[in-house]
């Protein structure tokens, strides 16, 4: 199976009141100038929406795979670190 076709070929479903408590978040940092907030928020929505909700379409599509969820995993963590160190930095404002 090419790589490309390996998302392609298949859905994955977020609940739409999972979208409007995302939607409400993000707004709620953007207004109140919380940038670095809505961008964690935004993290963690999508590593929720990619990794658990669809968990089952991610081991369907790399169940022969021994690189595809580690490396997926090992992104999201590396990520979460950067992000947490991005805190403890002042900023220049």
């Amino acid at each position: 199976m090419e790589p490309v076709n390996v998302l392609t070929g298949k859905e994955f479903t977020i609940p739409v009141w999972e979208v409007i408590l995302f939607v409400i978040i993000i707004s709620a940092c953007l207004l109140l100038g919380r940038n670095r907030m809505g961008l964690v928020a935004s993290y963690c929505f999508v590593f929720y929406w990619g990794f658990i909700s669809n968990m089952t379409n991610f081991t369907t599509m790399l169940g022969n795979s021994s690189w595809g969820m580690p490396l997926y995993v090992f992104s999201g963590f590396l990520m979460f670190i950067v992000a947490i160190t991005g805190f403890f930095v002042e900023s220049k404002d």
